[in-house]
């Protein structure tokens, strides 16, 4: 399982999402992310897009 975002990075998205997160929801957020970066990781396609077949088509 990924790491958790390291600091920086995590604070400079939360500050341009805008969010205001108390201490404990930000660490509680931060841990979460983790878990969040192993989901997207398992959700991205693992074959080659070349590997598609074409789908667009000229009539």
């Amino acid at each position: 399982m990924p790491d958790s975002l390291p600091e920086p990075l995590f604070d400079a998205l939360i500050a341009r999402a805008g969010l205001p997160l108390t201490p404990a929801e930000r660490d509680s957020v931060r841990a979460a992310s983790r878990h969040v970066a192993a989901l997207t990781e398992r959700l991205r396609p693992q074959d080659q897009l070349a590997l598609e077949p074409a789908t667009v088509f000229r009539p």
